[in-house]
């Protein structure tokens, strides 16, 4: 990727370059720097070299095989792709499908589906996930294309601000709106099974906002905005306020459907490079849908 240099950075060093004008982050400096990624006008360079204006900064962002996960295995698994362009891909996740490799599932996962599909690009490529999922919510998962994209979309970067929109089916007649403000920490020694408290010791603070759009029978159906983003947030949010995820047995919602239902389906977001602003929708997946008709029928 190239970039031209300006007046502004006349005189400078290619680090403030960096740092003002890219917004790149100082482990990306140190990526690049650690693969010979970053030249000037055509020569290598460090961060202290001096730039002129009319200067081409040239950076190396794309992968290489040499960059790959060795151990990720492709498999053909399905790949619904709602967006993509040359720097990020948006992905339907579906429900029971890791993010990630772990344990028990080194072939089944969204990372061993997209090893598949660049590998039918002929293309190399590092998975890394802007968001995950649990496994059994499915959804809306940003993944980024190369090095610089992933920096871009960091946590770090104060110029990225997401609304991302989830889907969840919950016992009772939820209130019409509201938000829950608190602290989540794991219950007790569970590496697993988190919780909702008042004090923020050894916790998260967690922030969600959330409204109900319709209630049948005994079950609401709430669009959720996770301000925040703890593991388990909605799931351990709603259980919290009386209201548990259908399904979610962990936290009290049963067994109405084999797995938590919660999708998320809506993200807002601006685009790093772009600045457009680009809105993503997932439809809900087949069993919610098929849950929703038969509550709407009873």
């Amino acid at each position: 990727m190239d970039f031209l240099v300006d007046s502004e950075f006349e005189g400078r060093r290619l680090l403030d370059f960096f740092k003002k004008r890219l917004a790149m982050s100082r482990a990306l400096c140190t990526s690049l720097k650690k693969c010979d990624g970053i030249a000037v006008n055509g020569k290598s360079v460090t961060v202290r070299c001096i730039l002129h204006k009319g200067d081409t900064v040239s950076l190396k962002i794309e992968d290489g095989y040499e960059d790959c996960d060795e151990s990720l295995v492709a498999a053909d698994l399905p790949l619904d792709i709602l967006y993509e362009d040359e720097h990020i891909m948006a992905i339907n996740k579906p429900p029971y499908m890791p993010t990630h490799l772990s344990h028990g599932h080194r072939l089944d996962t969204l990372a061993n589906a997209l090893k598949a599909e660049f590998d039918r690009r002929r293309t190399p490529f590092v998975v890394r996930a802007v968001n995950r999922l649990d496994t059994d919510t499915s959804g809306i998962v940003i993944v980024a294309k190369n090095r610089y994209a992933a920096d871009r979309f960091a946590k770090t970067n104060p110029d990225i601000r997401y609304e991302k929109i989830y889907t969840a089916f919950c016992l009772g007649s939820a209130p019409e709106k509201g938000e829950i403000k608190s602290y989540i920490r794991r219950v007790e020694e569970s590496i697993i099974t988190r919780a909702s408290y008042e004090s923020g010791k050894d916790s998260e603070f967690a922030h969600t906002r959330f409204e109900t759009v319709a209630r049948y029978g005994g079950i609401s159906v709430v669009r959720c905005e996770p301000v925040t983003g703890r593991t388990h947030q909605l799931r351990v949010h709603l259980s919290s306020i009386g209201h548990p995820i259908v399904g979610d047995d962990m936290y009290g919602g049963g067994l109405q459907l084999p797995r938590q239902a919660l999708h998320a389906g809506e993200l807002r977001f601006f685009h790093p490079f772009t600045g457009e602003k680009i809105e993503i929708i997932a439809p809900l997946p087949s069993d919610m849908e098929n849950f929703l008709k038969e509550i709407q029928n009873v």
